[in-house]
C-alpha cells in the first residue's frame, strides 16, 4: 500500500498550500508548516513548470475533478522525486493526493487509461446541463449568477485504516451540499452517511479501492449521520 499525502491548494495562479498531511514527511522530507503558505510550483522541476501550470489552469477553469498527473517533485534533501499526483477542484479550493511513482514499466498506462474515464464521468459544471437539473431540484444548489464558477462540491478526507472509514476533515462546502457543518462530520463513520439500501455495494467498493490504491466512483443515498446521536439536554 502506497504511502499518500494530501495536500489542498487554493485557486490562484500560483496554487498556494493551505494544508498538508503529516504524510508529506514521509515521501518528500518536508514538514507540513514548511510548504504551507507557499506556491506548489516552488517545489517543481523547473522543465515541467509549464506543463503543470497549464495543468492547474485548465483543472480550475474547467472544474476538473480526478486529474491524473506525474512530476517530479524537489524532496527536503534537494533531490527530485517522481511522483504521481491525482487532483480534483472542490469548489473553492483544489485537493491534491499525492504519492511517490515506483513502476514506470506497466503502471502509467493504465492509469492513464483510467484517468480519462474518472474524469468523464466526473465532470460537471455550471454550463453541464446536469448541474442545471440539481440547481432546479435542490435549494442548496440555488447561487448568485457571480458565485457560480464552480459545482457544489466537497471533499472528505477519510481514515482507511479504521473498519469504519472515520471521517478526519472535510471541507466548507459540506454544508452547502447537505447542510451539515464540516466540524459536525468529523470523527463520524462515513458509512454512517450511506442509506441502508445502499451500504452492502458501498462496502464493496470502497474496501475493493483501499485494497488496490485505485480511484472508486459511486453514487448512494445520503443519510444524516446525526440521527443516532443522543437526544442533547
Amino acid at each position: 500500500m502506497e504511502t499518500t499525502f494530501i495536500t489542498i491548494h487554493d485557486l490562484s495562479r500560483d496554487a498556494r498550500i493551505l494544508y498538508s498531511s503529516d504524510s508529506i514527511v514521509d515521501i518528500l522530507g518536508h514538514t507540513p508548516d514548511e510548504v504551507i503558505g507557499r506556491s506548489a510550483w516552488d517545489f517543481f522541476h523547473p522543465e515541467e513548470l509549464p506543463v503543470a501550470k497549464e495543468l492547474h489552469s485548465r483543472g480550475v477553469r474547467l472544474d476538473k475533478a480526478a486529474v491524473l498527473a506525474y512530476c517530479r517533485i524537489r524532496n527536503r534533501q534537494g533531490d527530485w522525486v517522481t511522483c504521481e499526483c491525482c487532483f480534483s477542484v472542490v469548489y473553492d479550493v483544489m485537493v491534491c493526493c499525492t504519492s511517490i511513482y515506483r513502476n514506470p514499466a506497466t503502471d502509467p498506462a493504465r492509469r492513464h487509461a483510467d484517468a480519462p474515464v474518472i474524469r468523464r464521468i466526473f465532470s460537471s459544471s455550471p454550463k453541464d446541463p446536469r448541474y442545471h437539473m440539481l440547481t432546479h431540484l435542490s435549494g442548496k444548489f440555488s447561487m448568485g449568477p457571480e458565485d457560480q464558477t464552480h459545482e457544489p462540491r466537497a471533499a472528505l478526507f477519510l481514515n482507511r485504516f479504521t473498519r469504519t472509514l472515520t471521517i478526519m476533515y472535510a471541507t466548507s462546502g459540506i454544508e452547502q451540499i447537505i447542510g451539515i457543518p464540516s466540524e459536525d462530520m468529523k470523527g463520524r463513520s462515513f458509512y454512517y452517511c450511506i442509506q441502508q439500501n445502499c451500504l452492502q455495494d458501498a462496502v464493496r467498493c470502497l474496501e475493493q479501492a483501499k485494497g488496490n490504491d485505485s480511484i472508486a466512483y459511486m453514487r448512494f443515498f445520503f443519510r444524516d449521520p446525526r440521527q443516532d446521536d443522543p437526544p442533547s439536554g
